[in-house]
């Protein structure tokens, strides 16, 4: 008599390809990798959108503050990351603008998952983060701009 084989569902998608299940080690283990990853990344951008798929995932597998609390870490560090450009004389601003420079971008798509997770959770109170992402980016460029202001 043959042994029966026993196999641990570790995930499994729709037809279009979503995520419906994923086991919860395996999530904490990836996401613990990944974080861990993600800190290490010089690259702002590359660094936000590295977030943003590691929180939907979070997301999919139906753990909204484990990708809220991704997302968070990544906006923050993000702002830290993009607000070094306020201070550093820049020869060739003819050339570049202050949005290549920086990721204003990937920041407001953080607040505003943070908000939808939020949301979802069903609490409206808390998303905040786009409105706080976009004041941020436009303070930054009053930083950088002031005197140049009339």
């Amino acid at each position: 008599m043959a042994k029966e084989k026993h196999f641990v569902k570790v995930c499994s998608c729709t037809s279009r390809g979503d995520l419906s299940f994923m086991d919860l080690r395996v999530l904490n283990q990836i996401a613990r990798d990944e974080e861990a990853s993600i800190a290490q990344e010089k690259d702002a951008r590359r660094m936000a959108r590295r977030a943003l798929a590691l929180g939907d995932i979070c997301m999919a597998a139906g753990c909204p503050i484990k990708a809220i609390m991704i997302w968070r870490t990544a906006a923050q560090k993000l702002l830290k990351m993009d607000y070094y450009w306020v201070d550093v004389p820049l020869y060739f601003e003819a050339y570049t603008s202050f949005d290549h420079l920086v990721s204003e971008k990937e920041g407001i798509i953080l607040g505003r998952r943070i908000d939808k997770a939020w949301h979802l959770l069903g609490h409206r109170e808390m998303a905040t983060w786009a409105r706080h992402m976009r004041i941020e980016y436009h303070d930054m460029w009053l930083d950088r701009y002031y005197e140049a202001l009339p």
